[in-house]
């Protein structure tokens, strides 16, 4: 067994509702302006960055409870009980470096329920989705949509597949959306480390 290279760990901040900007129609002689956002992730060797949240849209309450689960794969949103989802989802994704076919052991050590100012929102079911970057190597309950993380569980093992030994994991989950939940944002974490090897 190689030794251990290195020990990192990241947060991931979870948003129910996106943020968008609005701006007043053009006056006749204006010149309408618009903004728009440029982003880059920089990695380094033996890290792990964020490079975004887990979204769970924005979501219609009923009188009855449901879900809304984000796929690790695709991050399209799937709804059960009376619920309404009518916001874009998103799966969490990081950013990793070691080298070409150096071993990765994935594990979920936090996970920290959604808060705000209604009720708290259980999240659970996190899953880790694979691609071309990385192979998994370690559980023969594998089941190719991605293998679920349980906290404290550290045996997810896989391998870099990358020439430049870049990889990107994405995280999909289940949010527990309570009866008659209250309007608002809620917010929570989820903290994912991997073990270089």
């Amino acid at each position: 067994m190689a030794p251990r290279r290195g020990k990192r760990a990241i947060c991931a901040l979870l948003a129910l509702a996106g943020a968008a900007g609005l701006s007043a129609p053009a006056q006749a002689g204006e010149k309408p302006v618009a903004t728009n956002s440029a982003r880059a992730t920089i990695v380094a060797p033996l890290t792990l960055v964020k490079q975004q949240d887990l979204v769970f849209g924005k979501i219609v309450a009923r009188t009855t409870a449901g879900t809304v689960t984000v796929d690790q794969i695709t991050g399209k949103c799937s709804v059960t009980g009376a619920i309404l989802e009518v916001g874009s989802c998103q799966y969490a994704s990081f950013a990793g470096m070691g080298t070409k076919n150096m071993s990765a052991r994935i594990s979920l050590t936090a996970v920290s329920n959604l808060t705000g100012p209604g009720q708290t929102m259980v999240l659970d079911n996190i899953t880790l989705g694979t691609n071309a970057s990385i192979s998994f190597a370690g559980n023969p309950n594998a089941n190719g949509r991605g293998v679920g993380l349980t906290q404290g569980n550290g045996n997810q093992r896989y391998s870099i597949t990358t020439n430049s030994g870049i990889f990107v994991l994405n995280i999909g989950g289940r949010l527990n959306v309570n009866a008659n939940q209250a309007p608002g944002v809620y917010t929570g974490s989820i903290t994912v480390t991997v073990q270089y090897q």
